[in-house]
């Protein structure tokens, strides 16, 4: 028999879901146009039955049913098959919460996060200083002020410094400073990384941190952005961690960073080999055989230090062994692998443009068990 905080919780997230529809349409509005204009779809009745079918199963608006063109003629899917594609509100807020249950500010704090690290040996980028509230932080966290912090980026040797909003998802508000002349300057909005640029961005959280010498392996596909490998594992307490996904994620363009929603592509890769697939795919789902800018072809590529890096997500996830998935950003530098975040919410879109529709791979038996909970917190709404 469930209790009054289990109806609660599915009371409380049943209203979530309906009030984050119009979030989806807009996020989606790109699909939803393609359907509008495709005119190699299923029958109305078809559409409705299968929108309704899985609308039931998931207890959502199947907004994934026009993300993975399942309503099109030649999708070869049956219903049961669609049902393993996984609606992005199910994921972000059920799935995941569930794993993360109370601890998803360890991995959604760059600050704490940078600190946590530090204490396990983890290898990470030179973080220079914070910013929070008007403060400016060192990375022991003591209280420094704003000469202090431009001689340190007066003395970095990087080429390249980052300024990363500490809380914040898909590459949105970074902005990369690449050294000319002795400055640091992003290219983007001509601005220079000074003592006034320091003042301004203190009113908000911000983790300064000098960029990775990437190996030259990598530069080969892409040279100018830290092309991460987005490693996704699965750690249950008593057993050792597995990799349940792998990708690579690249900058495209010209752009610094490898963020599918910011532009960049990505292309799975084989766990066990460490082989590339056959194509790289855009948030926009235009699909590339070699990458558009270096020529760099993927089918079958294989990653010469796959089994470092291998081993470096399964040693992290052990570390964070209290949240049960996460996705691993790890660059390989000259010196080896380095972790560039951990995310408590790993891009399910990504995934499933992929592998498909994985369902099982998370373990989801009866989507409805989720709905309802005693013992993991709310995600905020």
């Amino acid at each position: 028999m469930k209790t009054i905080k289990e109806y609660l919780y599915y009371f409380i997230k049943v209203n979530s879901e309906k009030s984050h529809r119009d979030y989806y349409r807009n996020y989606y509005a790109k699909y939803l146009d393609m359907y509008t204009s495709c005119e190699e779809k299923k029958s109305a009745n078809i559409i409705k039955n299968e929108i309704r079918i899985l609308k039931k199963y998931w207890n959502t608006y199947p907004i994934q049913y026009f993300r993975y063109n399942l309503y099109r003629k030649d999708c070869t899917l049956n219903i049961e098959e669609m049902k393993d594609y996984i609606p992005d509100y199910f994921a972000y807020y059920l799935l995941y919460p569930k794993s993360f249950k109370d601890r998803n500010i360890l991995c959604e704090d760059k600050k704490l996060m940078h600190i946590i690290n530090t204490g396990l040996n983890i290898p990470q980028p030179n973080t220079l200083f914070f910013t929070e509230n008007n403060l400016k932080l060192s990375t022991s966290l003591d209280l420094i002020d704003t000469t202090d912090c431009y001689n340190l980026i007066k003395k970095s040797n990087a080429n390249k410094i980052f300024v990363k909003p500490t809380f914040g998802v898909g590459g949105k508000g970074i902005k990369v400073f690449n050294k000319k002349d002795n400055i640091f300057l992003d290219r983007n909005d001509n601005i220079v990384l000074d003592e006034n640029y320091i003042s301004e961005i203190a009113k908000n959280s911000y983790i300064i941190q000098e960029g990775v010498n990437q190996h030259t392996d990598i530069n080969k596909i892409y040279p100018y952005a830290i092309n991460t490998f987005r490693i996704i594992t699965e750690y249950n307490q008593g057993e050792e961690p597995k990799i349940i996904f792998s990708l690579l994620r690249m900058g495209c363009g010209g752009m610094q960073i490898d963020n599918a929603s910011s532009g960049g592509i990505y292309i799975k890769i084989n766990s066990e080999s460490g082989l590339l697939g056959e194509e790289a795919i855009a948030d926009n789902r235009k699909t590339y055989t070699e990458h558009p800018d270096t020529q760099f072809l993927f089918n079958n590529y294989k990653i010469p230090f796959w089994n470092e890096i291998i081993k470096f997500a399964k040693d992290i996830a052990s570390k964070y062994s209290p949240i049960k998935y996460i996705g691993w950003d790890i660059a390989y530098s000259e010196s080896g692998p380095i972790l560039i975040e951990g995310n408590n919410g790993p891009g399910i879109e990504i995934i499933q443009d992929h592998f498909g529709g994985v369902r099982k791979n998370f373990n989801i038996n009866n989507p409805n068990d989720f709905w309802f909970s005693k013992n993991y917190g709310l995600k905020d709404l």
